[in-house]
């Protein structure tokens, strides 16, 4: 199995520009480790693994929900966001004790003699090459009868935060090649049906696809039109913008500020977002 493509686009440009935004996402995206957290009843678990855990907020979240002596290990391929996970957790002190980090790709790294009770994931598992394989592999790695809860978006259409902009941003660019169905990014699980079956075959039981809604709230940058700025580059369409001219991103930037006008109030730019919350034993 090959990640080179997701490895390399999380330790480029893109993997900095995450890491200089980490607090702001930690900060929006937090109510969804919460709901999974809620939902998969995780605090009996002793043993985690969070697969994807980017800038670490989430890992630290989960050591706060586990017993007092539990170990939790989160696991990137970027190591710019791992740097931030790296210093946050230094400012814990013993506060953070039981909690590592690992630059690596959980799809095929050799946990060696660990094996966890718990494997988590806030939108890290959509970008394997191979999902059954990594699964497959994961689950190597777990305890007999140990418990799957990750976080996933639901399709495009059922996102209008990416939806809208993405929109926008076509009236101006030329339209990219359709991606392939199901291919690594963001919204590669968007079928409950093909979570079902991808953890079926590669053994896990009793999974259970839940949907779930929630807000992205964007906080205010100063003003409508930098904020609406912001969501667009943090969000899908960034990746378009990396290479085109100051012209035509000013131009994706005003049709986005456009239709995301009626969703700034009291500050604050808020769009409806969906998720699955996916649960599944060893």
């Amino acid at each position: 199995m090959n990640n080179d493509e997701q490895i390399a686009y999380w330790n480029g440009d893109a993997g900095r520009k995450w890491a200089q935004r980490d607090a702001l996402m930690s900060r929006m995206l937090a109510p969804v480790a919460e709901a999974l957290m809620d939902h998969a009843n995780i605090e009996d678990a002793k043993s985690a693994l969070d697969v994807g855990c980017g800038g670490g907020s989430e890992t630290l979240m989960l050591a706060a929900r586990l017993e007092p002596h539990a170990e939790v290990l989160g696991v990137d391929v970027s190591a710019p966001l791992l740097e931030v996970a790296r210093q946050e957790l230094a400012s814990l002190g013993d506060a953070g004790k039981g909690v590592n980090f690992v630059e690596a790709d959980a799809s095929c790294h050799d946990f060696g003699d660990q094996k966890f009770d718990l494997l988590f994931s806030r939108f890290g598992v959509m970008f394997f090459e191979d999902a059954t394989e990594a699964f497959t592999h994961l689950r190597s790695a777990m305890q007999p009868r140990g418990r799957l809860a990750f976080a996933c978006w639901q399709s495009l259409a059922n996102n209008p935060w990416t939806a809208l902009p993405l929109k926008a941003a076509l009236s101006v660019l030329p339209s990219p090649p359709p991606p392939k169905p199901r291919s690594p990014g963001p919204f590669a699980f968007a079928e409950s049906e093909y979570i079902t079956s991808l953890l079926g075959d590669a053994g896990w039981n009793d999974i259970v696809v839940t949907p779930h809604t929630i807000s992205m709230d964007w906080e205010d940058s100063g003003g409508f039109e930098a904020t609406a700025r912001e969501m667009v580059n943090t969000g899908p369409v960034g990746r378009f913008l990396a290479d085109v001219d100051s012209i035509t991103r000013d131009a994706v930037h005003a049709a986005a500020a456009e239709v995301l006008a009626p969703y700034f109030q009291n500050n604050s730019l808020s769009l409806p977002g969906a998720v699955w919350l996916v649960t599944a034993n060893n």
